[in-house]
């Protein structure tokens, strides 16, 4: 999978190589990475964080419902997956995860 964004490619390999499950249809054909929070804006990188990675389909499931993915309730649900999933992997939140948890943490907190 050639990747064209600004996540770790080492970290994501690690932690998604073996996650083919695509976080908006469950189907079993992942092929990129969405930014659920977006790619950051200015001087801020905690985009960057894995946390922000959603597995999907680019052509199926990622670009044509690329709106909706924005809502705030959809981000909400991708981060919560998200963590979800690398919690169960037991990952370890590094610097840049700290800073990403931090500021969203409005989003994992509410309903």
């Amino acid at each position: 999978m050639k990747l064209r964004n600004n996540f770790n490619k080492d970290e994501l390999q690690r932690w998604f190589t073996y996650n083919f499950t695509c976080w908006t249809c469950n189907k079993n054909h992942a092929d990129c990475h969405h930014h659920i929070m977006g790619r950051g804006e200015g001087d801020s990188k905690c985009e960057r964080s894995i946390l922000n990675a959603a597995p999907m389909n680019n052509f199926e499931c990622h670009l044509q419902i690329h709106g909706k993915l924005r809502t705030k309730e959809n981000q909400k649900i991708l981060l919560k997956k998200t963590m979800k999933y690398l919690l169960k992997q037991k990952y370890v939140f590094n610097e840049i995860d700290k800073l990403f948890i931090e500021k969203y943490k409005d989003y994992y907190l509410e309903n």
